[in-house]
């Protein structure tokens, strides 16, 4: 299962937003908790990228222009940062990630609200391409 780093944050509100019982549940926070330390890693990075481009003083000091941080180089920290969410985690659809993979399947396909409109329909357009790419035999 593919999913780009700029689907991780969306994907995990929806997930949580899901009424959910027993095993579906514990599988959904199983996901949730393998998707939040992914969306973790992300976040982490993304502030390294950004370190790397503020502006520093004749004594390597920060430069602040009206109580934030001056940014050297804004359109290539932009195109670092959209390289970053453009890159794809690969949770593996192996036998150690079967049951949670599938009951998240059925989850999103079977047990979600079955009307949505605007954004909230993009997004579950969008969840339900991603975990459609879960197919065991």
């Amino acid at each position: 299962m593919k999913i780009y780093n700029r689907q991780l944050e969306k994907l995990i509100v929806f997930l949580h937003s899901l009424e959910l019982e027993r095993k579906d549940s514990r599988m959904r926070t199983r996901f949730k908790n393998l998707l939040m330390d992914k969306l973790q890693t992300v976040m982490d990075e993304t502030v390294e990228i950004n370190k790397q481009y503020i502006a520093h003083d004749e004594n390597n000091q920060p430069i602040k222009e009206n109580g934030d941080y001056l940014i050297k180089d804004n359109v290539k920290r932009v195109a670092d940062i959209n390289e970053l969410m453009n890159e794809a985690y690969e949770v593996p659809q192996d036998i150690n990630n079967r049951e949670m993979l599938l009951s998240i399947r059925d989850s999103v396909l079977n047990h979600s609200p079955a009307t949505f409109k605007g954004d909230d329909a993009d997004i579950y357009d969008m969840v339900c391409e991603l975990v459609e790419q879960i197919e065991y035999e």
